[in-house]
């Protein structure tokens, strides 16, 4: 594969990381509001905002499967049309609980991430593989920093327009995906992977304190830095 087709292939992997995460970042700064105007007790409102992390990090791995058996392509877009009916259920819940299902729908849906990943390790060459990661995150993080501020201008059209908003701008991602984000390599049946001899398994725990002890290193202390930024956040 040609860099520039990987790279017009990424675009387009771009444009629709970027849609589905602005879609996200409208909905999360007002839950708490909704919530509140559905009368929800306060300990719900951690649920309701746990939830979407708690599918995303149980349907990952699933979303992980479902891509290497059928292919990049319909997990991503099967995960986009899920996102956009987490966002319809949002706008017109009438209950709190139908918030966190709307939640739980929306975590299930962005658990394709990882998939988009293993999507620009299919399409691109390694030697710009690192550079189609960081604008792919690029692109994700600018949805992230681009959707509260629509989210809280949709409020101004009614309670249920930022929620229509995002499903219609998830439902256009799905149909600009499909029409334009083709498969990103053959896949194959797990029967048909050829089996390499690979060395003895051992748990994730001994690789990860691998890691901590590697003090020359530059994986622990980025490690270190990425946790002290999280704290930072939350406080």
């Amino acid at each position: 594969m040609k860099p520039s087709s990987g790279m017009k292939r990424i675009s387009v992997l771009m444009a629709a990381a970027f849609v589905d995460m602005m879609g996200g970042a409208m909905i999360f700064p007002l839950l708490p509001f909704y919530a509140l105007h559905l009368k929800a007790a306060p300990w719900m409102i951690g649920w309701m905002i746990a939830s979407f992390w708690i599918a995303q990090l149980a349907s990952s791995p699933l979303w992980g499967r479902v891509s290497d058996r059928y292919g990049r392509r319909p997990a991503l877009l099967v995960g986009l049309s899920a996102s956009a009916l987490g966002f319809l259920v949002f706008a017109f819940a009438v209950t709190p609980w139908m918030l966190v299902l709307s939640r739980l729908v929306q975590g299930a849906g962005g658990g394709t991430t990882g998939v988009a990943q293993a999507y620009v390790g299919d399409a691109i060459e390694p030697r710009d593989r690192a550079k189609a990661l960081g604008w792919l995150s690029a692109a994700t993080n600018a949805g992230v920093m681009i959707g509260p501020a629509i989210g809280s201008l949709a409020t101004n059209l009614g309670l249920a327009a930022p929620g229509l908003i995002a499903a219609t701008l998830c439902l256009g991602n799905v149909w600009y995906a499909w029409r334009w984000l083709p498969e990103s390599a053959p896949h194959r049946r797990p029967s048909q992977q050829a089996t390499a001899p690979v060395g003895p398994r051992r748990p994730v725990s001994a690789v990860v304190w691998e890691v901590f002890q590697a003090p020359k290193a530059d994986v622990p202390r980025l490690i270190w830095i990425y946790a002290v930024g999280m704290l930072g956040f939350m406080s």
